[in-house]
């Protein structure tokens, strides 16, 4: 009897010891929080990576390699004229709530991002000119496109996430992002904005992607994201123990994490636009060609990656990062770090130092009275630091450079108004559409990511047939000439590529990046 005893207890104990599961406890850089939980509204990425937790899309991107891989579509045709999309549906699928997903579902979520009451500019400028939704059967849906549209795979990998249709007719749009009725690993226990959000693992997901190893429920009983703005608390957070994860690490910190054995530290590069700042050309200063060219002139971006960064970050020049497929790198060198050249442009505009305080000053400027000093405001959601060395170069080129730090909803607020001089935004998207996304004059609408307000009937027409084309060589040659057009008319100021460094203490397993290294996923994770 003794010996049956001790042996249920080892197998108890055995049992409980090669459970997985755990708290995973993340902490975000909190300028980087979502204003609306749901990314078929909230424009940022940061909102997509934590809807992975609650929802899923039709088509995943698989980290090894970034292929397209079905997840809640089984498979897909295209038609032989690229227009007509057919998509076969999982039919073993439900919400949260209970009701079914299904190809009436898919279709809600798709009208409800084009309908342009619901403020999804960014999302529905990624669907491509669809002609119509067509449901064929309980479980397949057929999407017609006006003209071909090559990067539609990857709309449906990353902006269209699927909800309840129930749960969206019965909620608000504030009362739904505090619920996110999805398909996903994990359910929305609690969001208590500027703090934190608390999600639940649901233990009926029988459906994850094909990275995870075990089917069926995740590992993680739990996941806590913490938004911090402070970088000193974020930066050190996991040595103090009150969280297991970094995302978004400040770079400054990372060193004391390296070379430690308790500690990971993994990075990853984002394709896409990098950390640039667009210039607002329809008012003065920046309407004036001459200014927006000694801007970057004035700026010494090698100088500013080893200051800020420690040199961590990618080094960029154009519109594009090096690690995005269709970088131009024959416009790399276009605007090499000149001081003399700047303060001669800015002369040549018609800014004079009269008063010797090392600012110029407008005279005979076109909508601008004389004397005024040359102001340009510099509006960014976080990295203060950053901004003031900025502000050190352009002052030693003569240029008075105020910082404004806002968060996103008034960001956003500033774009639409053309309230801006010099304003941050980053787009991580591997294709070429993001060329399209933010310098087509056409998206300059409400949730639309055109703010630069430059318009050239050239740009848009290459970038509309670049959009259309679904021969992959041909829409980066599109989009290189579009690059050369968006460099030679200096609308934005490239200031390199983020590294997006994650640090995580050794409790942390299987922790996954995505394709893009600003996306992770949890489907294996597990603290042990």
């Amino acid at each position: 009897m003794k010996k049956i005893f001790i042996t249920v207890v080892v197998l108890i104990y055995s049992s409980l010891a090669l459970a997985k599961g755990g708290h995973l406890i993340i902490a975000m850089n909190g300028k980087s929080e979502p204003a609306n939980l749901d990314s078929q509204l909230d424009p940022y990425d940061s909102a997509k990576v934590l809807n992975n937790f609650v929802a899923d899309r039709l088509v995943f991107i698989n980290p090894n390699g970034a292929k397209y891989e079905p997840h809640l579509a089984k498979n897909w045709e295209i038609s032989s004229n690229n227009l007509m999309w057919t998509f076969s549906l999982r039919d073993d699928v439900k919400f949260h709530d209970g009701t079914k997903f299904n190809a009436e579902a898919v279709k809600y979520n798709i009208e409800r991002i084009l309908n342009p009451d619901s403020g999804s500019g960014e999302a529905a400028a990624e669907f491509g000119n669809l002609e119509s939704i067509e449901v064929v059967g309980e479980y397949q849906l057929k999407i017609t496109h006006k003209k071909p549209f090559a990067n539609f795979l990857q709309t449906l990998a990353t902006q269209l996430v699927i909800w309840s249709p129930k749960a969206l007719k019965e909620n608000s749009v504030s009362e739904f992002s505090n619920k996110l009725i999805g398909t996903g690993p994990f359910t929305l226990e609690e969001w208590v904005p500027n703090n934190y959000a608390k999600f639940k693992k649901w233990p009926e997901y029988n459906w994850g992607p094909s990275i995870q190893k075990d089917k069926g429920p995740v590992n993680l009983e739990m996941i806590t994201v913490k938004f911090i703005d402070e970088e000193m608390v974020r930066g050190t957070i996991v040595s103090t123990g009150e969280a297991n994860l970094i995302w978004d690490t400040p770079a400054q910190f990372v060193s004391q994490y390296e070379g430690d054995p308790t500690y990971e530290v993994i990075s990853g590069f984002q394709a896409g636009t990098g950390m640039q700042y667009v210039m607002n050309v329809t008012k003065a200063p920046l309407d004036n060609i001459l200014v927006r060219k000694a801007i970057r002139y004035a700026t010494n971006q090698k100088a500013l990656n080893e200051l800020v960064y420690e040199g961590r970050y990618l080094p960029m020049n154009g519109p594009l990062n090096s690690v995005h497929t269709c970088f131009n790198s024959e416009i790399e060198n276009r605007y090499e770090y000149d001081l003399d050249k700047a303060k001669m442009l800015i002369e040549e505009a018609g800014y004079k130092d009269k008063d010797g305080d090392g600012v110029y000053e407008s005279y005979g400027v076109a909508g601008m009275k004389d004397g005024t000093p040359l102001q340009v405001l510099w509006t960014a959601l976080s990295r203060q630091a950053k901004g003031e060395a900025l502000q050190a170069q352009l002052r030693m080129a003569g240029i008075d450079l105020k910082l404004e730090i806002v968060p996103g909803p008034i960001q956003l607020e500033r774009a639409q108004k053309k309230t801006f001089d010099l304003m941050y935004e980053r787009q991580r998207v591997p294709v070429p559409d993001v060329l399209h996304l933010v310098y087509h004059s056409g998206n300059t609408g409400p949730g639309g990511w055109a703010w630069t307000g430059f318009e050239d009937q050239n740009l848009d027409k290459i970038l509309v047939e670049m959009k259309n084309t679904v021969v992959p060589s041909k829409a980066c040659d599109l989009a290189k000439q579009a690059q050369n057009i968006i460099q030679e008319n200096a609308i934005q100021l490239p200031t390199m590529g983020q590294a997006m460094i994650y640090v995580h203490n050794n409790s942390v397993k299987d922790f996954q990046l995505g394709a893009q290294g600003g996306w992770f996923y949890v489907y294996n994770t597990y603290i042990d």
